[in-house]
């Protein structure tokens, strides 16, 4: 960043030079908002939270109900009421705001954990910076207690584990994601068409994902609940209504509809074209930004592509923006796009609020999928870029070393 006046070579003033203090801001912009939610599900658990349906989920599988009601109810796989099963069983709202922790820990832990090894000794400076310009955007989805949070963070752990060459654990991460939500399928499928090494490693954590639900109730149950998710997903695609934010929120803004069938073709050549870009593009990118691209790409296409992306899933993509706005920053070229990211994502969190007395929720469904079109046009555009500071060289690998004398890890 450009020297702005005393402090450090960010242009923060003296006292937040410091790293320690620094460590504390990047923590609270965490924890401020986890208490302050902790407090409102606490006073009445179920408003403005999705938690009852996952409760539901979970009291359905140990009395051997069908999880799935229709469009309005569970969409996840079976085992999603399995993993929930601890927060369910704990008291409310105890369970509730535990779950909440969960989300929040492990979305600000990802992103730690992604920037550790590229930043070191300016960890705390750097995990500050990205906290701040994702939370706004993490928050609905936190505050809902939606599984999204979650998904998320285990994606980007996965990722993390990806830069180290941790196969396994990758795999691990990847399948706790898929346990999660289905979602995390196009991640699993990009990064096993270009990580080699996670291929076979990702079998046996597929095969155990799969067999977990038979040991915790009878084989028919399982099997009628595997027959009953598939119906549900199938359900769910032909969904038009005005309330989710995927490349359908852009259309129906302006009072279009695209047909069904058109949809469902649109959405699967932008699966095909996401491979091409993803297989294009990571011989293109050094470590980590290959694997950030991962993350980052798999969050886009799910953001306009999902039929039942709502607003509140833009939590996948945040972490993906306060990340590349703070490495982008940190190099002299790429000064002006970090600053381009971490308005996008600054407007994505914030503008949807303050407009929401003239637009209501419409704003974010127009605003959101149109900012990741062109947050993905600004990437695509700098790896291609000569002077690209994410380019596998180098040359180029030198760009986004950290200097030395920074400040100790906290």
């Amino acid at each position: 960043m450009a020297e702005i006046g005393k402090g450090d070579k960010t242009g923060a003033p003296g006292w937040l030079s410091d790293c320690r203090v620094q460590a504390r801001l990047g923590v609270l912009t965490w924890l401020a908002p986890f208490l302050v939610m902790a407090v409102l599900v606490a006073l009445d658990p179920l408003a403005h939270t999705v938690m009852p349906t996952y409760h539901l989920a979970s009291a359905d599988w140990w009395a051997r109900k069908n999880l799935y009601i229709g469009a309005g109810g569970l969409h996840y796989l079976p085992q999603f009421a399995v993993i929930f099963s601890p927060f369910y069983l704990l008291p409310v709202p105890a369970g509730d705001v535990a779950w909440l922790l969960c989300g929040t820990v492990l979305l600000a832990t990802g992103i730690w954990r992604f920037q550790r090894a590229q930043f070191g000794p300016h960890i705390a400076r750097i995990f500050l910076y990205a906290s701040v310009f994702a939370m706004p955007l993490c928050l609905p989805a936190l505050r809902k207690g939606q599984a999204n949070a979650i998904l998320a963070a285990f994606s980007l752990h996965a990722a993390a584990c990806l830069v180290r060459r941790q196969w396994w654990q990758a795999a691990a991460f990847i399948v706790l994601a898929l346990w999660i939500k289905p979602l995390a399928l196009v991640m699993l499928l990009l990064a096993v068409a270009v990580y080699a090494p996670l291929r076979w490693r990702i079998v046996p954590a597929l095969i155990a994902l799969a067999l977990l639900p038979f040991l915790f109730a009878p084989a028919d149950y399982v099997t009628g609940q595997y027959r009953q998710f598939l119906a549900n997903i199938q359900l769910c695609v032909t969904i038009t209504e005005h309330r989710f934010a995927d490349i359908g929120g852009i259309v129906r803004t302006f009072g279009w509809e695209l047909p069904s069938g058109a949809s469902k073709s649109l959405r699967v050549a932008a699966g095909g074209m996401a491979l091409w870009l993803w297989c294009t593009s990571a011989r293109r990118l050094s470590e980590p930004f290959r694997a950030l691209w991962l993350f980052t790409l798999s969050a886009c296409y799910l953001m306009l592509f999902n039929p039942l992306n709502e607003s509140n899933s833009y939590v996948l993509l945040a972490p993906a923006l306060g990340l590349w706005a703070t490495a982008a920053l940190e190099a002299a070229p790429t000064r002006k796009l970090g600053w381009s990211i971490a308005s996008i994502s600054l407007s994505m969190g914030l503008l949807p609020n303050l407009l929401h007395f003239a637009f209501g929720n419409y704003f974010a469904l127009f605003w959101y999928p149109v900012m990741t079109v062109v947050f993905m046009g600004m990437l695509i555009y700098w790896f291609r870029r000569p002077e690209s500071p994410f380019a596998a060289s180098e040359r180029t690998a030198a760009v986004l070393r950290v200097p030395p004398g920074g400040c100790p890890e906290p």
